[in-house]
């Protein structure tokens, strides 16, 4: 009978011979996280201290990756009006644990008003308020506080409400007209001045 010397080698000593000398870059992602509650508390401060009205924010149950350029949209809701707004966080400095991010809050909301009566009635004055942030917000720049001295507005083309919102500058006073009432439609019009 003839023998024959097998020689084993390991393994894993042959894949480390094999791969000897060359270079891998493995994919980690080592950006810092943050709670989204972190980020909703600080964005709320900082749009709380420009419009003096603090909002809502929803930035999600996970964790974000904090990291320069990166964004993350949330969910901004007035308080005043119950608006929903998307709200695009975007980090733009980042240094370690500390950071600094952007914030910008979408013009329309998501759950913008239409606005609808029938022929010879009233709405409640939360409807004319909400329609007048709806058109202030893109002209000053940040969801507006309105609110109007009514409880009830018929839709009469011409029919004024006398409303007021708190700005960075102080109290500013504002007047909203029924500028056009389509009856078949059901539809109204309003200006802000």
């Amino acid at each position: 009978m003839r023998t024959r010397i097998l020689t084993v080698v390991p393994v894993a000593g042959l894949v480390l011979a094999l791969l000897a000398g060359c270079t891998f870059s493995v994919g980690l992602d080592t950006a810092p996280t943050v709670p989204p509650e972190d980020l909703e508390i600080l964005a709320a401060d900082e749009l709380e201290n420009v419009t003096g009205v603090r909002p809502t924010i929803d930035c999600g149950d996970e964790d974000i990756r904090v990291k320069a350029g990166s964004a993350v949209t949330c969910l901004l809701v007035d308080p005043v009006a119950g608006l929903e707004f998307d709200t695009v966080l975007t980090f733009t400095d980042v240094d370690g644990d500390r950071y600094a991010f952007d914030i910008e809050v979408a013009d329309v909301p998501n759950n913008a008003p239409q606005p609808t009566a029938e022929p010879g009635a009233s709405v409640p004055v939360g409807d004319l308020e909400s329609l007048a942030i709806r058109a202030l917000t893109p002209q000053l720049g940040f969801v507006p506080e309105v609110t109007c001295d009514a409880t009830e507005v018929e839709i009469v083309v011409g029919a004024t409400v006398a409303c007021s919102y708190p700005s960075p500058a102080g109290t500013v006073d504002a007047v909203v007209t029924i500028t056009a009432f389509d009856a078949s439609a059901g539809t109204y019009s309003i200006r802000v001045d």
